[in-house]
């Protein structure tokens, strides 16, 4: 199987990770990536680390992530981005613009 790669700054793949054997008892929670990607507040965090750490690929992996999750016709109203630019926005030759930038993050401070 292939490594994808998240971002240009990180190497990572669950693939290449040891796998790990819990303590008898441990009692182990299980998230749910959908869910997490629904909550306005991890997503907008998640974005303005992004933002800080200047990782723009990560951003827009973020971003496809929650409008895969999310009713895109609500976020692009909530946003005033039509919906087919805030898809082009994420693609891989995307290039968002600082101000579209702006309306998602408002968005989802909202």
């Amino acid at each position: 199987m292939r490594k994808k790669k998240i971002s240009s700054k990180q190497d990572f793949s669950f693939e290449s990770m040891p796998a790990r054997k819990l303590k008898v008892g441990v009692n182990v929670s299980h998230e749910s990536a959908t869910e997490r990607l629904k909550d306005k507040n991890y997503v907008r965090q998640a974005l303005i680390q992004c933002l800080q750490d200047g990782d723009a690929d990560a951003f827009k992996e973020i971003l496809r992530s929650f409008l895969d999750v999310v009713n895109k016709t609500k976020f692009a109203e909530k946003t005033d981005i039509p919906e087919r630019t805030l898809y082009r926005m994420v693609s891989e030759d995307g290039n968002p613009t600082l101000d579209n930038i702006a309306k998602v993050v408002h968005a989802l401070c909202a």
